[in-house]
């Protein structure tokens, strides 16, 4: 296997591996939202948080447990019980996934009018196959990730992204095309699941031929008992699947609630799927990008945080848990702070128009939290702690629940953001007081909020002052094509602002940089030249 380069650099390869995964999402977001319109939208993402929900289970948290209990069987010798550990996960996976898939697949109809819409049925059904791959590639991904090898995860997201959108516009603009209608063309765009996770797999299934990774030399040989690992991966992958489980169930609670409250309210079912869809479809897509990125930190940081806790390296540990949350905030901050600023004409330049601008203005408050809460929830689960993030979670999801009762009749779908805004909250401010009580993590406050906090600041004055500029000039008045490019400017520019404050407020070493993917070194000899960074 490739040796290991650093939980740093691991963090920043998924990092960018969601990046470009989700820009390729934004990509068939824009033109699927243009060729099914809002109503089709809501058909399409009504298939997916209860595809989610059902692949939550059927993984039941072993991909993560898998990586957490490789990491901890290579700190202590066992390499037994390493490829144990993979076999039995396969099998298990693949049980779980076959049942979950006729679960779904036979029940759509039934699924459909849960969600409020009976036409979704066809979108559900085109999803379920998903559910036959998904899980063995998820085994294969923990597997790698136990070895702290990110590569394979980041590869195997990017191919099985760019297919899926392929498949997606394919589909959904042929279907459209022959007239077979909204739902149709949803139930064609949920099919891209089923061939983005074959695409993955077969990566996956490479990899492992091509760089079968082994234990180190040195690592002891010995007999594992079949029994004793089974019953160590269930032990990190029931609470892990809880949690895993709670994320989708949050999003469901608008799939079951948001179309109904707002039906109840008045609205006909056509105006109601559609201002799903602008929820579900717009601002919720909007806001998972830099969640996603936090999702990366959070696969790279368990195995790393699992190994200095097995082995007793306090110290190691806390500096991991630092890089991580640090991490967390300089990327999930300043992605909040310009969503918020730019909302209008992002909203504009991927949807034609303003109809989800202050939904997506809400829902980027949520930004940060779901990405604070991502992380520390994953220091949680690998220093042993697997049960807190998860409790914390529920009850996070007891306050969207209630904001979605409370908010939703009088607000529409900003009080469905509203309500999304205050479970994440909740679970991250717990998450974060158990990593300081139990860990005994000390907050630096200094690096995790105030120095990330002032380069926001810096981008943000400018990145306003651009937006209001804009306007002055008429940019309101311009084609669909100069607002996109308007926007990439204003963007291009607040990140580079950004990273140059971030260096002059001291927030970026030498070694973090030069872990970034490909471009890190020559950034980072560039700064130093400027002065600009601390060793």
């Amino acid at each position: 296997m490739p040796p290991q380069r650093g939980f740093v650099h691991g963090a920043m390869l998924l990092a960018g591996a969601a990046m470009v995964a989700k820009l390729l999402g934004s990509v068939y977001t824009i033109v699927l939202q243009n060729v099914i319109g809002d109503a089709g939208m809501g058909l399409f993402q009504m298939a997916y948080p209860i595809y989610a929900t059902l692949l939550a289970i059927a993984t039941a948290g072993f991909p993560v447990a898998i990586s957490k209990l490789v990491s901890e069987q290579l700190a202590m010798g066992e390499e037994a019980g390493i490829r144990q550990t993979l076999w039995l996960a396969s099998w298990m996976l693949t049980a779980a996934g076959g049942i979950s898939f006729a679960i779904l697949f036979f029940g759509a109809d039934q699924w459909a009018r849960v969600a409020g819409d009976a036409r979704a049925a066809w979108a559900i059904r085109a999803i379920a196959p998903a559910l036959l791959m998904v899980p063995v590639m998820s085994a294969l991904r923990g597997y790698f990730q136990g070895f702290q090898w990110m590569v394979p995860t980041a590869a195997s997201q990017v191919i099985e992204q760019l297919v899926r959108v392929v498949t997606i516009l394919v589909l959904a603009v042929w279907l459209m095309r022959m007239g077979y209608g909204e739902a149709a063309a949803a139930a064609g765009a949920a099919f891209g699941a089923v061939t983005g996770a074959f695409a993955g797999l077969v990566l996956l299934g490479y990899y492992w031929v091509a760089h079968h990774p082994a234990p180190a030399s040195g690592v002891r040989k010995g007999r594992a008992g079949w029994g004793r690992t089974g019953r160590r991966l269930l032990y990190y992958a029931f609470p892990i699947s809880l949690g895993a489980l709670v994320v989708p169930l949050m999003n469901n609670v608008d799939v079951v609630t948001v179309v109904n409250l707002l039906k109840q309210a008045g609205e006909s079912q056509a105006q109601a799927t559609a201002e799903f869809g602008l929820l579900a479809g717009r601002a919720f897509k909007l806001m998972m990008l830099p969640t996603t990125l936090a999702s990366g930190i959070g696969i790279a940081v368990m195995p790393a945080v699992s190994e200095a806790f097995t082995l007793g390296f306090r110290r190691l540990m806390e500096d991991r848990v630092d890089q991580a949350i640090r991490l967390t905030v300089l990327l999930s901050l300043p992605a909040a702070v310009g969503l918020m600023l730019l909302a209008a004409p992002v909203d504009v330049a991927l949807f034609k128009d303003t109809a989800g601008t202050t939904a997506i203005r809400a829902m980027a408050c949520a930004t940060v939290f779901a990405s604070v809460q991502t992380t520390l929830a994953a220091v949680l689960q690998g220093a042993g702690w697997v049960y807190l993030p998860v409790i914390h979670l529920v009850v996070g999801s007891v306050f969207k629940v209630a904001g979605n009762l409370l908010w939703v009749p009088e607000h529409g779908i900003q009080g469905a953001a509203w309500a999304t805004v205050l479970g994440y909250a909740v679970a991250a401010v717990l998450n974060a007081w158990a990593v300081r009580r139990h860990l005994g993590v000390r907050w630096d406050w200094r690096n995790w909020g105030l120095r990330p906090g002032m380069a926001t600041l810096v981008m943000g004055g400018i990145v306003f002052a651009m937006s209001r500029q804009w306007a002055i000039w008429g940019g309101w008045e311009l084609p669909r094509t100069a607002v996109a490019a308007a926007v990439a400017v204003m963007v291009g520019v607040g990140l580079a602002l950004y990273t140059v404050a971030l260096a002059a407020a001291g927030a970026l070493s030498r070694s973090e940089l030069e872990a970034i993917p490909t471009v890190g070194p020559r950034v980072a000899a560039w700064f130093e030249r400027l002065g600009l960074l601390r060793m």
